[in-house]
């Protein structure tokens, strides 16, 4: 397996396992106030890059919200012909606030698990907008999903899942700061996948064989 069908791979591992699992808000930088509809889309997988807005794939709406599969590290143990690979994926999710028309509101219903039932408003609640800081929880639960598909898997498209180094994840930083780039949040996941590799036979050797 080559490191671009490897790195493909992943990106499509995740767009079956993990982003079809999880809507986000689809931004709109123009009406990041009670002004915007508010559309939740699923997150994009992209590899190495996260393209701009001229250069996305036409079913993608946006470059966020989204997890980017980039290969940071690689080692070729020829000897026991193993491959490890050090994998980052990058989440970002956009939020600026909680919006009327997202907010569940319950009513009671016999019919319903429970005895009751929740819906959207549709008068003025939904118009109106508390703009906030809880944006970090949407860029968590994102992070936690892809989180627990890892770590249930044994396998990322025939690639192990190297358990004994272990998961990293956080927040990215500067100068020991989390970033604050408001209303998008972000965070990063490590892990390490293992294939074999075969060692190809030296030039001078062909004539030999």
């Amino acid at each position: 397996m080559t490191l671009v069908q490897i790195i493909d791979n992943v990106v499509g591992w995740l767009e079956r396992e993990v982003c079809s699992q999880i809507t986000l808000k689809l931004p709109d930088d123009f009406k990041n106030d009670a002004t915007y509809g508010v559309e939740f889309v699923h997150p994009a997988a992209f590899p190495l890059y996260v393209p701009g807005k001229d250069r996305l794939p036409p079913s993608v709406p946006a470059p966020i919200p989204s997890v980017c599969v980039q290969l940071m590290e690689g080692s070729d143990d020829l000897l026991n012909k193993k491959r490890q690979l050090q994998i980052r994926l990058c989440l970002a999710c956009w939020n600026p606030g909680e919006h009327g028309l997202e907010k569940l509101i319950p009513r009671k219903n016999p019919a319903a698990v429970g005895g009751i039932s929740y819906f959207h408003p549709t008068d003025e609640a939904a118009k109106t907008y508390a703009r906030n800081m809880e944006g970090w929880r949407d860029s968590y639960n994102f992070a936690d999903l892809v989180l627990r598909s890892l770590e249930d898997a044994e396998y990322v498209e025939g690639l192990r899942v190297v358990k004994e180094s272990g998961i990293k994840y956080g927040p990215f930083t500067e100068e020991g700061n989390i970033w604050d780039y408001y209303p998008y949040w972000h965070n990063w996941i490590s892990f390490t996948l293992e294939c074999g590799v075969v060692a190809s036979v030296p030039t001078a050797y062909e004539n030999y064989l």
